[in-house]
């Protein structure tokens, strides 16, 4: 069998599902004020989606019903020299993603609201092969071979919230909140190689294929609490929020088969079927944010900084020949700033610049290793108006970066087949990436 065959399996044939945009705090935004501005809401939130960016916003909202939809939502990833050829590898999705509901009741001085959110709903469906020359032993062209490699990805994500919020001064409020989330990640990913070989006797094909099936469920809780300073000209606003993982259900399975013209090795398997399960939960980092907004003339200028701690696990495998299901994670701080000047009494517009950093981690110790560390900035612009009478938002944002992805996890094919059908890699199967992202939305306040 010729060999190397392909570079790597494509996008990780044994990939965790625990990918690096999963953390990033800044991948998804909701509220209709908080989109335009960047996220920068910390010290504003005075609608239903301060549930998540500042519950003790809550008490200063005069609203009683909120809601944001996405009306698109696309992004595009690249891996580069993925195939022998050095060839690049592009992938992409669409989306409607966040839709946002929140309903509540103020009075004098306190607030509660209910949220509910659709932070994730994605498909992902691609295919991408190459042809090249099948280079014998004594290195002449004795053929074709054709690389190849697939992935189908579908994502979900559901949000319950409860907020609540309390005046405790002329200018001071508090809040907390409770947010329960349902996750569900299922893909199927493959990728092999199909050889033909001219001989005497006609075309001899030989080749192997390997395939993945994977689905991780999650619910997680996060309780939040909030401080919030409103004066006339500044305010200032702080969170402080932890993810707390409470049930897990993760399964896998794979087929490989490998067609060879001549026997392989007695220690070598020509196929494989498998399956294993685990329920180990992921721990996540403490999130505490900040931020300041203020007003110039008529322009309403706000910051936010968002730092999530770091967290090291005792790395859980399901089986020998698995990487594990739950990761270390880096402390990563991202930054946003939003700008609102209003055109008129009923239009307004906003811009916002903000950063999405990955806390993945790249670590050569671990040998079976799937990791994207890709850090993105974004800017977004809405328009503010309204529409029989009703506040109405409508923009959207563009998100682009670069970084690096490691996929050793195509080793575990390897070990479990027996034979090195990959080439050895002096960079440890780390590979350059870019990503870019876009999303147009329409949200509404009444």
């Amino acid at each position: 069998m010729n060999k190397p065959l392909i570079i790597f399996t494509l996008f990780g044939l044994f990939c965790s599902p625990l990918l690096s945009d999963e953390y990033h705090y800044k991948n998804i935004l909701v509220g209709t004020k908080a989109i335009g501005l960047g996220g920068a809401f910390a010290s504003i939130a005075d609608d239903m989606s301060a549930v998540f960016y500042n519950p003790a916003g809550l008490a200063k909202s005069k609203l009683n019903n909120s809601a944001s939809l996405s009306t698109f939502s696309w992004e595009r990833s690249q891996l580069n020299d993925v195939f022998s050829n050095q060839g690049d590898f592009s992938r992409s999705s669409f989306s409607i993603v966040p839709s946002f509901l929140g309903t509540g009741k103020n009075s004098e001085k306190w607030h509660w609201s209910v949220v509910f959110a659709v932070s994730d709903l994605s498909t992902e469906r691609n295919f991408s092969k190459v042809e090249l020359p099948f280079v014998g032993p004594d290195g002449n062209i004795a053929g074709t071979q054709t690389e190849y490699g697939n992935i189908d990805l579908d994502n979900a994500s559901y949000d319950l919230g409860f907020g609540t919020a309390i005046n405790i001064a002329p200018n001071w409020s508090v809040g907390a909140s409770l947010i329960a989330k349902y996750k569900q990640f299922e893909t199927v990913q493959g990728s092999g190689i199909d050889a033909a070989v001219d001989t005497p006797l006609g075309i001899l094909k030989s080749g192997f294929t390997a395939t993945r099936r994977l689905s991780d469920e999650n619910i997680i809780l996060t309780p939040q609490f909030g401080l919030l300073y409103k004066g006339e000209g500044f305010s200032w606003g702080l969170k402080l929020a932890k993810d707390v993982a409470i049930n897990r259900s993760f399964t896998g399975s794979h087929q490989i088969v490998v067609a060879s013209p001549t026997p392989l090795p007695p220690t070598a398997k020509a196929s494989s079927v498998g399956e294993v399960t685990g329920s180990e939960k992921q721990e996540y980092g403490t999130n505490l944010s900040t931020g300041i907004s203020t007003k110039l003339s008529n322009l309403l200028v706000s910051f936010d900084l968002d730092y999530y701690s770091a967290v090291d696990v005792e790395e859980f495998t399901v089986a020998p020949t698995q990487p594990p299901i739950n990761r270390d994670l880096a402390s990563v701080t991202n930054y946003s700033l939003g700008f609102s000047y209003p055109l008129s009494d009923t239009n307004t517009i906003r811009f916002g610049v903000f950063t999405d950093n990955s806390n993945g981690i790249i670590d050569p110790e671990q040998p079976f290793q799937r990791s994207e560390v890709v850090d993105m900035v974004g800017y977004s612009v809405a328009v503010n108006t309204e529409l029989f009478g009703f506040p109405l938002s409508i923009g959207g944002y563009y998100k682009h970066g670069t970084g690096q992805v490691r996929l050793s996890d195509i080793r575990v094919v390897e070990r479990i087949v027996g034979l090195p059908l990959y080439p050895e890699s002096n960079i440890n199967d780390v590979s350059d990436m870019k990503r870019e992202s876009f999303v147009l939305y329409l949200s509404a306040n009444f």
